[in-house]
C-alpha cells in the first residue's frame, strides 16, 4: 500500500526526485500504475526469518534484501558474519525466497571478491557491495602494510 497511490494504494504525492520534482508526476503515476513499482522487503531480523514465508507471501511483494550486520545482531551474534547460526539463517532466507520463487539480494559488507563471488554463485540477483568507508579503510591499509613489509626486509 505505501508504494502506490490511491484508490491501489495509500502512498503519499509528496513530489521528490521520482516525479521529476513535479513537472514527471503523470508519467510516473502511469508507470507506477502499471506495475514498475518494485517492493523489496529488508530481512534484517531473526523474527523475520521465522516468518518469511508469510512475509514474502503478502501480494505485491517483489523480493528481499539481507541486512546480515542487523540480522546477527538479532540473533545475539552482533557482526559475526561467518557464525554456523548467521550462515545458516542466511541460507534459509535464500532457501524459502527460491521456493516461493522471489528474487533476493544482500549486502557484502567487507571488500571481498571471494564473498561476494559466492553469493553471486548462490542467485543472488542483486548485492550491495560493501562501503565507501570500507572499501577506503581496505586500500589504505593494505598499503600501509606493504610498506611495512618492504621496509622490514
Amino acid at each position: 500500500g505505501a508504494v502506490n497511490y490511491p484508490p491501489r494504494g495509500r502512498r503519499g504525492v509528496g513530489l521528490a526526485r521520482a516525479q521529476g520534482y513535479g513537472p514527471g508526476f503523470a508519467g510516473y503515476r502511469e508507470w507506477l500504475g502499471g506495475g514498475g513499482g518494485v517492493v523489496i522487503v529488508m530481512i534484517e531480523h531473526i523474527e523475520a526469518v521465522r516468518n518469511l514465508r508469510e512475509i514474502l507471501s503478502v501480494e505485491g511483494v517483489d523480493g528481499y534484501f539481507i541486512g546480515p550486520y542487523d540480522l546477527s545482531s538479532s540473533m545475539g551474534l552482533a557482526g559475526q558474519l561467518e557464525h554456523p547460526e548467521v550462515v545458516a539463517a542466511i541460507a534459509e532466507i535464500r532457501a524459502t525466497a527460491k521456493a516461493l520463487a522471489k528474487a533476493g539480494g544482500v549486502h557484502v559488507i567487507e571488500p571481498d571478491p571471494a564473498r561476494l563471488r559466492a553469493f553471486v554463485d548462490d542467485g543472488f540477483s542483486f548485492i550491495a557491495y560493501s562501503l565507501d568507508i570500507r572499501m577506503l579503510d581496505t586500500a589504505a591499509r593494505s598499503g600501509l602494510a606493504q610498506i611495512d613489509r618492504e621496509r622490514s626486509k
